[in-house]
């Protein structure tokens, strides 16, 4: 595990800072600031008060303007805070400029988000990442008064040229651990692709589980698979993916993949650093999206994840849309109704109170077999190389020897069925 920001074990209580940009609605600054709330307190650091700034026009030395800037200042200290939060993201001249100004810790959103998942990070290559994900956002803000590359000062003896300052020491040592954490992220990505292949060589459905964070994604996956995943009502609880493999009924097995939530204004070198992680989205069969409709910010939610998925590379793949949390709604007919109407393929559950789960495995056999589908095939015994080909790419059910060649019983990708569409000669059903 890497070290903790100095933050976390200094910081005890934190002012927060709402930001209301121009033709931004108020009640949605409000709910980014409401959400900053819940990602601090997941922190594991107390907010104490808060205040929301209009920003008519950015400050480039404070963001803000300077009677706010006091304001600000004022209120933090009646509360004893030690810490102030911006939910925006600060340049690192404004960071170290307002630390300056009110001689205490300021973080941005950035910093919170990364400081989470350095917390809750478990897996090797997780943990590879978010270090990768914390040093790039530290370099350009090595002159901090508050930073948590304090333990890291000094160098390896002879390698502190004459006349260096410790910030062109400090630079270098980020620089050099970039570089080390590269080439150790590259290492593990070649052993998950070998993991990965492996799993492919027998095309075993896959579904990939996403959604906005705390949408209840964990929870549908212990509920479908009887697995032992984290679950609390928290931001960001699961970070590492957990594959689980589970039975539908009819005896078909099926893959199923919890990614990391998603969550608006998430950092971009958090976003390219767990590009590998959620790859587990792009390379399943089907995409399960998983949404908390108790949550009055759903359809926002809906398009966060929809906007990941595409710059992942996986918006097009066959989806759906979960909507769980009913029993938080109350199980309002109007609203599930409405629901409905808006998104007519969409299915409602309550993993809590196990409702709607029938449905959802209904729809998850349907999918698949849209992807997936069992048939029968008849391949001419001097067709050794088709004969290879389907051992190598699909699951044999069954082969038997015939006077007219090799029979073959096979689950194939659709893609696959289509390439051996002249051997085809019986579809038939996986289930029997």
């Amino acid at each position: 595990m890497p070290e903790r920001d100095i933050l976390s074990l200094k910081c005890e209580r934190a002012f927060l800072v709402g930001i209301n940009e121009q033709q931004e609605d108020i009640s949605e600054s409000n709910y980014h600031l409401e959400e900053l709330h819940n990602l601090v307190d997941t922190m594991g650091i107390a907010p104490v008060d808060s205040i929301m700034v209009k920003l008519r026009e950015k400050n480039s030395r404070y963001l803000i303007g300077k009677g706010k800037m006091e304001e600000i200042g004022e209120l933090a200290e009646d509360c004893r805070a030690d810490l102030i939060i911006f939910d925006c993201q600060l340049s690192p001249s404004q960071q170290r400029n307002l630390e300056h100004h009110y001689n205490i810790a300021v973080i941005d959103r950035q910093e919170v988000i990364i400081d989470i998942f350095a917390d809750r990070a478990s897996t090797k290559e997780a943990v590879l990442q978010v270090a990768l994900a914390r040093m790039k956002y530290s370099l350009p803000r090595l002159t901090r008064a508050w930073t948590h590359l304090s333990k890291q000062k000094g160098g390896v003896r002879g390698t502190r040229g004459k006349g260096e300052t410790q910030l062109e020491s400090d630079r270098r040592l980020v620089l050099n651990r970039i570089n080390n954490l590269k080439k150790e992220l590259e290492k593990v990505k070649k052993n998950r692709n070998v993991q990965r292949k492996k799993r492919l060589e027998r095309p075993v459905p896959s579904i990939s589980i996403v959604g906005y964070t705390n949408a209840g994604k964990s929870s549908l996956l212990n509920l479908l698979s009887d697995a032992d995943v984290l679950t609390e009502d928290k931001l960001f609880a699961t970070l590492d993916p957990t594959t689980r493999k589970i039975k539908l009924e009819g005896g078909r097995e099926i893959i199923l993949t919890d990614t990391v939530g998603f969550i608006r204004k998430l950092p971009h070198d958090l976003i390219d650093a767990f590009k590998s992680t959620l790859e587990e989205a792009v390379h399943a069969d089907v995409i399960m999206h998983v949404v908390d409709v108790s949550n009055h910010e759903y359809e926002e939610h809906i398009k966060v994840t929809e906007d990941v998925l595409k710059d992942l590379g996986a918006g097009e793949k066959s989806q759906i849309l979960v909507f769980n949390k009913t029993d938080m709604i109350g199980h309002d007919p109007v609203l599930l109704a409405g629901l409905k109407n808006r998104y007519p393929h969409c299915i409602t559950v309550s993993v809590k109170e196990q409702t709607g789960i029938d449905e959802l495995l209904e729809r998850v056999t349907l999918e698949i077999e849209k992807e997936y589908g069992a048939v029968e095939l008849l391949i001419p015994s001097d067709k050794w190389d088709i004969n290879a080909y389907i051992h190598r790419n699909g699951k044999i059910l069954e082969e038997e020897y015939i006077e007219d060649g090799t029979r073959i019983k096979a689950v194939l990708t659709e893609k696959d069925r289509n390439i051996l569409s002249p051997y085809i000669y019986k579809k038939t059903d996986l289930n029997r």
